[in-house]
This record gives structure tokens, C-alpha cells and sequence, in this order.
């Protein structure tokens, strides 16, 4: 028989341990789903998330991992057959353009290195010989968390309007939100997702 004391901390890139505050809060009571009150939470939730993604857009709570984010992200903006420009980094911005794949866009890979960054002027390269502009959308990642690398996401929006194109940006901020800056408007990004389990230590599934 194993007698342990404390609290086991799991020593993984996420989900990341969780305050007492919020496992306390997990506790409470369910609250009437079709009150004033369940309004009032949900409309500060969306506030709060739209100050931390520092956008003036409008937030929203999807249920699901960072892969359902993915495929909500991916089939609120673009069309079946349409490109997406995936810059790599590491394995998750290739999972982001192998999920659009399977939603039926044309994905082309930035070649990049697990070991550095994306840099900005290969993808300014790359959207200016897309005269015709067929790519629909370009995705990255803020931090990849199988090789750690951390992208300069103002960087790149910046290389994405000196090209000139018309193509989306939208970055996956997982392993990022809450831990590192990110500036949605100011950078130019379109469209954001993160999750709930990492940076904001709170359950896995949001």
C-alpha cells in the first residue's frame, strides 16, 4: 500500500496544475441555466477572454480540446477546397493544417525546422508569388509545445501585410495565452484559438 502526502504535481507541458481557488470553485452549486445570473457569468466570461486575447472581437467558449477548436476555427472562416498556408514549427501547426486536410482544404506546408522560428520574410516571399490569391488562410502557432519554439506572431502579420494578401492569419495560442504577450488587434490576427489547460489552469475541455 502506497500512503502519499501533499499534492502530486504532473510534470507534462499541460494541463498544468490548477489552483486551489478553481478546484474550489468546481464545487459550488449548479446554477439555473436559464437565469439572469447564468447570463450575467457567461457575458463576463466572454468579456474577460476577449481582454485576454487583448481583441475587441467577439470571444467565444467552444466545448472541446485544442483540436475542436481547430475544426471550429477552421469551418466558421473557410471552404471546402480552399488553401491554407501552414508555417512550420513544430508538430501542432502541422496538426492545424492536417485537421483542415480532413475538412477538405488544399494545405500547403511552409517548410520550417523544429529547432528555430518561422521567419517573416519566407512567408512574405511565399504570399507575394501568390498573385492569384489563392491561399485562403495562413496558420501558426505562438508556442509549439512538442519543440518549444516560440514564433513571432507580430512579425509575421507584419510580413503578411507588407505581401499585401488577403489571406486570414490565425494563430493558435495553446501553449501561449496567459504566459506570454499576445496582442490580437495590434498584431493583425484574425482569428485566434487557445484551450483552458495550460496558461489559464483551469479543466482541460474548454
Amino acid at each position: 500500500m502506497t500512503v502519499r502526502a501533499g499534492r502530486e504535481f504532473l510534470a507534462i507541458p499541460g494541463p498544468t496544475t490548477m489552483p486551489d481557488a478553481v478546484l474550489q470553485a468546481m464545487h459550488r452549486p449548479a446554477i439555473d441555466i436559464y437565469s439572469r445570473q447564468m447570463t450575467d457569468l457567461t457575458e463576463s466570461l466572454l468579456r474577460d477572454i476577449s481582454k485576454l486575447f487583448a481583441t475587441k472581437g467577439k470571444s467565444y467558449i467552444y466545448i472541446a480540446n485544442g483540436h475542436g477548436a481547430w475544426e471550429a476555427a477552421l469551418t466558421n472562416v473557410l471552404s471546402r477546397g480552399d488553401k491554407v498556408l501552414v508555417l512550420e514549427s513544430g508538430r501542432f501547426a502541422i496538426g492545424w493544417g492536417n485537421a483542415a486536410s480532413l475538412m477538405g482544404a488544399e494545405v500547403e506546408v511552409l517548410k520550417g525546422d523544429w529547432r528555430r522560428a518561422v521567419r517573416p520574410h519566407e512567408v512574405e516571399e511565399r504570399l507575394r508569388r501568390d498573385t492569384e490569391h489563392r491561399i485562403k488562410a495562413v496558420v501558426v502557432v505562438q508556442i509549439d509545445t512538442a519543440s518549444g519554439v516560440q514564433n513571432d506572431i507580430e512579425a509575421i502579420g507584419k510580413a503578411i501585410k507588407a505581401a499585401n494578401h488577403p489571406a486570414l492569419y490565425m494563430v493558435d495560442t495553446v501553449a501561449s495565452l496567459g504566459c506570454i504577450p499576445f496582442e490580437m488587434d495590434k498584431w493583425g490576427v484574425d482569428v485566434a484559438m487557445s484551450g483552458s489547460q495550460k496558461g489559464l489552469m483551469t479543466p482541460p475541455g474548454l
